[in-house]
């Protein structure tokens, strides 16, 4: 039972992290206020960020289904209990350092908190049965790394980064890229459809922000959105001939 609580805290603790990030709001600024005040080329609709409802509705499920478990005698992973703990945290950290404006502090933390989501979702095989119960997961770690994305776009224009000589319409083209390259990578390697899905929503999210006035950036945002649904689709991994 004291595995359950602490899920349950942890999981309090973030929700109430969010909303005062939202309603208070901390520091007097929302994130998409910050957000806002700089020409990101990475940066979605603010409609995007209503699917952490989604995943904090998603993470509550499967901590009642974890509940279900204690009930019926099977064992709770002590690594799972860890892990989520640690990405709470972490999670609280980056939310606190961003609102503050302490944006490395944040993109450190933000990295921390996807490796160990990362890790989090190693601990679920591949079987069906896992998978369904790693949705939860899958959706926390995809809004994560579109997170990381967004983030790291903030952070370069943030620090007036050069771009090497490219337009920042083609470094987003390159992060879109990269980001489907990832998604397509847990499609074919770890059967999950779910982090291709929040991809997309991200995705349409860029093109809409951007409402064509960066045709190039648009463009490919709805290309590679169709792309991650052909993969989800038709992409499947071979099974090894023994």
């Amino acid at each position: 039972m004291f595995k359950i609580i602490l899920l349950m805290l942890f999981f309090i603790s973030t929700v109430i992290v969010k909303l005062l990030s939202i309603l208070l709001p901390i520091n007097g600024q929302t994130s998409g206020e910050i957000f806002n005040r700089l020409p990101v080329f990475f940066t979605p609709a603010n409609y995007v960020f209503y699917i952490w409802i989604v995943i904090f509705i998603s993470l509550a499920w499967w901590i009642w289904n974890m509940m279900k478990d204690y009930k019926s005698s099977r064992p709770i992973p002590p690594k799972r209990v860890l892990l989520y703990g640690v990405a709470s945290i972490l999670y609280s950290l980056c939310v606190l350092t961003w609102q503050y404006e302490h944006f490395g502090y944040a993109f450190v933390t933000l990295t921390a908190l996807l490796v160990s989501l990362f890790i989090l979702y190693l601990t679920y095989p591949f079987d069906t049965l896992n998978r369904k119960n790693r949705w939860p997961i899958s959706l926390l770690l995809g809004a994560t790394f579109t997170g990381f994305f967004t983030n790291l776009s903030y952070l370069l224009t943030y620090y007036e980064f050069g771009g090497f000589g490219m337009t920042k319409s083609l470094w987003g083209v390159i992060f879109l890229t990269a980001a489907t390259a990832i998604a397509l990578h847990f499609r074919y390697h770890y059967f999950d459809r779910l982090i291709s899905v929040v991809f997309i929503w991200t995705f349409i999210g860029v093109a809409i922000h951007h409402n064509f006035s960066q045709l190039l950036l648009t463009s490919a945002s709805i290309f590679l959105s169709c792309v991650l649904i052909v993969g989800i689709i038709f992409l499947k991994k071979t099974p090894s001939k023994e």
